[in-house]
């Protein structure tokens, strides 16, 4: 049985740069109408030689994630019609590694705003033993995979705000913070959601989390994130919550929000 799991690549990707099988790097790419070539590396860490393949997949932002994207959508979204891909077939020895190059096609020119579609790199079935309550075995054939972002980008702008903000508290009983990024541009946002407090009684400032990684899509109306705080109680004060940009975004503040924090009652 073999099984192609699009969420799992989704989550591979925006977790990790590794999967089971293979190491990938960058973890998303960014092309317009100056920077038309971008390279993705794809690392062989098994003792295994590996079979590989590197196609198309266009994928839906959502709150929590992605999804499929629906036949209307990738006509707006998808920017696998602008893309050459080479090669799309790959074989790996033991610790080798190979180079991907996405090119946006010569004499194209972007369109307004922003396309996007997932570089999704598959490597041939391993075999998996997977344990059933009893003591008898199954064995199932499972295509490691990851997807990673790959935008073309023409005119517009990427800006976005912090909405819902709210201070909860996990299974443990210690804060976090939740919250949502809504894009307001043509263009996706990148970066990191920092959260720092500055207590009421000595001043003192401290970073309470980051989060890395934080992308806001426009196909997507608000994408939602926790940051674990690990505290109990944070008492008096003030807590900032910041979404600075990275890579491109690099030194780019989309929004900050502060808060009043009243002391425990």
């Amino acid at each position: 049985m073999r099984r192609t799991l699009i969420s799992l690549f989704a989550a591979l990707a925006a977790a990790s740069p590794a999967a089971a099988d293979m190491v990938v790097s960058p973890l998303r790419q960014v092309l317009d109408a100056e920077q038309r070539e971008a390279t993705v590396v794809v690392s062989n860490p098994t003792p295994r030689i590996l079979d590989g393949r590197a196609s198309w997949i266009d994928l839906a932002a959502t709150p929590l994630g992605y999804e499929n994207a629906s036949a209307n959508l990738r006509e707006t979204i998808s920017a696998a019609p602008w893309f050459t891909l080479q090669p799309a077939h790959f074989q790996l020895e033991p610790g080798a590694r190979v180079e991907i190059t996405v090119k946006v096609r010569d004499g194209a020119l972007p369109p307004i705003g922003e396309r996007r579609s997932h570089l999704l790199i598959e490597t041939e079935a391993t075999r998996t033993l997977m344990r059933k309550a009893s003591d008898s075995g199954l064995q199932v054939d499972i295509d490691p995979g990851v997807s990673i972002p790959i935008m073309l980008r023409g005119p517009g702008s990427a800006r976005a705000e912090i909405a819902d903000t709210k201070l909860l508290r996990d299974t443990d009983g210690l804060l976090l913070l939740s919250t949502a990024i809504e894009p307001q541009g043509e263009h996706s946002t990148f970066g990191r959601l920092v959260a720092s407090f500055v207590s009421k009684s000595d001043g003192e400032k401290k970073t309470l989390a980051i989060r890395e990684n934080v992308a806001g899509y426009p196909d997507a109306e608000m994408r939602l994130f926790e940051l674990p705080l690990g505290f109990f109680s944070l008492g008096a004060g003030k807590l900032t919550l910041r979404y600075e940009g990275a890579g491109e975004y690099d030194g780019v503040v989309f929004d900050e929000r502060r808060f009043e924090i009243a002391p425990p009652q």
